[in-house]
């Protein structure tokens, strides 16, 4: 299982891909990929049991290579997730499907 801290911001509400970017600062990029993270699709889970489709998408920028995960286009998020909202992401799977939670943090 792999986790991180996330903050709700801006691009997550509004992108139609609702992306959460996974920081290098808390997760080895190397883990994704050895976990099988780094391909197929993904069922994100939200704090209340809300259900939806995503995929882990990986590219480069000025920065270097990146992660987020990211839902497929024109999928709804849950009304009560606001911005400045402290969650934990939380990827795990099982023997044949990959998940990825968002749980409320204190």
């Amino acid at each position: 299982m792999i986790s991180f801290q996330f903050i709700i911001n801006n691009s997550f509400l509004t992108y139609s891909t609702h992306p959460i970017t996974v920081p290098k600062t808390q997760v080895e990029y190397k883990e994704i990929e050895q976990e099988g993270f780094s391909q197929g699709g993904l069922t994100i889970i939200f704090p209340k049991g809300e259900r939806t489709r995503g995929h882990m998408y990986y590219g480069k920028a000025g920065y270097g290579p990146y992660y987020q995960i990211r839902s497929y286009t024109n999928q709804d998020l849950p009304k009560y997730l606001e911005i400045g909202d402290k969650v934990i992401i939380l990827l795990y799977r099982d023997k044949t499907s990959r998940y990825s939670s968002i749980e409320y943090r204190d």
